[in-house]
């Protein structure tokens, strides 16, 4: 947790433009029609953390309290110093401390850890509150059963004002029962709680209830997408407000292309082998990469595939390396991330690691060093709150490219990791490195043919996900 009185004694560094003082006037009006909070939905690379300040810094408020992954305090940290005086007194916290802001229950009878954090969770009560409450990447409470997720609830019900931000609110519409007191507000509702929320989806014949509506099923429809999508940015009485980046006047679209990388004779044999072991085993699972046994056989086949393809994506990284780009690579395994490292750095190139194992201050010191042109390549296993992008730091003027080495089956992590290079108004080509001849290429299409034509709403996340199982099957 960090704590700072926003303040600036030289000429501001960040000037919000014309597309964030757009975010800056929606939040504010939002807050001026009685509304208890906003949801800013931009896309990754839009810049929602200096719309959200902005604002912010516009209201009465003396003090405001941020919720944030660990990763994103600093760009926080950056946004507030960079900015003109506030006067505020900022308190800001990763998710995994806020539970540090509830006191337990006088009396308890729970004995283990887990027990304990869970009955403070639900049945604890806030040491303080904050009038103004923020929750950037706020996708990440849409379970309400959570932990992390009942407490920034609680401190966002006590608060004045609650500004979420997230680029995908969740997949499901029942994940957006956080959002349950904007939505209550909308509607014409009134607590906003749990009962209401499932009331709201009841009446709306969005999913199939069962237990009175304790378990909640949803299979993704055109029809509901157009509904909740209303709900939250395109009706009349909508929460919050989304953009593309493409939408903004003269900002590039997002450009993917696929980048075939060759096996060698033993690294085929290896693969063909890995890709032999998941089938066998994907068979002993009933043929579902849905139960837990698929998904475990899936995730070892892609480990072994990851480094398998080392050698091949350090070819292609090479090669835009030497016509003068300075390149980031995002990788799911730590294993990866070191070994391609140290293949990168054999061949002469400077190469940092950013990921969950260092702490947020070395992880900062990377990133700015490959920011300011000191580094050739990043490689990278986190998928938000991080910039990556040209410019925005005295000698990074390098063109950009982005490689992602290890293809996620989820739309949310590859929409978030798109974002790292490709944003602020600055084009990044993104790379989705595969190795030729297998089924990865297969896979490879049907990623970039969705992520084309996604919206980030509901569902997008399932599809992606079923396509992929499907095509596993074949």
């Amino acid at each position: 947790m960090s704590k700072a009185a926003s303040s600036a004694t030289n000429e501001p560094l960040f000037v919000p433009r014309p597309h964030q003082i757009e975010a800056r006037n929606s939040i504010l009006q939002a807050r001026a029609h009685g509304r208890p909070g906003f949801l800013l939905g931009d896309l990754t690379g839009l810049g929602k953390t200096l719309s959200a300040w902005s604002a912010i810094c516009a209201m009465p408020d003396p003090e405001v309290l941020i919720i944030c992954p660990k990763g994103a305090i600093p760009q926080w940290q950056r946004t507030i110093a960079g900015s003109p005086a506030s006067g505020k007194t900022v308190t800001i916290m990763n998710f995994e401390k806020t539970k540090s802001l509830m006191a337990p229950p006088s009396s308890s009878t729970r004995r283990s850890t887990r027990a304990k954090n869970n009955e403070l969770a639900k049945l604890g009560s806030l040491k303080r509150r904050w009038p103004l409450v923020v929750i950037d990447e706020s996708h990440r409470i849409r379970n309400p059963s959570s932990q992390q997720g009942l407490v920034c609830r609680h401190l966002a019900a006590a608060a004045d004002f609650a500004i979420y931000m997230s680029a995908t609110a969740g997949q499901s519409p029942h994940e957006l029962s956080y959002l349950g007191r904007l939505l209550a507000f909308a509607t014409g509702g009134h607590t906003g709680d749990m009962n209401e929320f499932r009331a709201l989806m009841k009446r709306l014949k969005i999913g199939r209830p069962r237990g009175r509506w304790k378990n909640w099923s949803w299979e993704p429809n055109e029809a509901d997408r157009q509904v909740m999508s209303g709900l939250l940015y395109r009706g009349d009485k909508a929460i919050g407000l989304r953009r593309r980046p493409e939408q903004i006047a003269g900002w590039p679209e997002v450009q993917r292309e696929l980048a075939p990388t060759a096996l060698d004779a033993e690294a085929t044999r290896l693969y063909d082998s890995t890709w032999r072991e998941f089938r066998r085993e994907l068979g002993l699972a009933g043929g579902s990469t849905r139960r837990p046994t698929g998904w475990a056989a899936d995730l070892r086949f892609r480990q072994k595939a990851s480094l398998i393809r080392v050698k091949g994506t350090a070819d292609f990284v090479c090669d835009l390396l030497e016509v003068g780009q300075q390149v980031a690579i995002s990788v799911a395994f730590l294993e990866t991330s070191a070994i391609l490292a140290d293949s990168l750095r054999g061949r002469g190139w400077s190469v940092g690691e950013i990921n969950g194992n260092c702490a947020g201050d070395a992880n900062e010191k990377t990133r700015v060093a490959f920011q300011t042109g000191q580094l050739d390549v990043v490689i990278f296993t986190v998928t938000e709150s991080i910039s990556l992008h040209r410019g925005e730091m005295e000698g990074g003027d390098r063109e950009r490219s982005l490689v992602v080495h290890d293809m996620r089956h989820s739309a949310i992590q590859l929409q978030q990791i798109e974002g790292r290079c490709h944003r602020d108004g600055q084009r990044a080509v993104i790379y989705y490195t595969f190795a030729e001849g297998t089924v990865e290429e297969r896979i490879a299409a049907i990623v970039i043919a969705r992520m084309a034509s996604m919206d980030g709403m509901a569902g997008d996340d399932t599809a992606l996900l079923d396509a992929i199982a499907l095509e596993l099957q074949a």
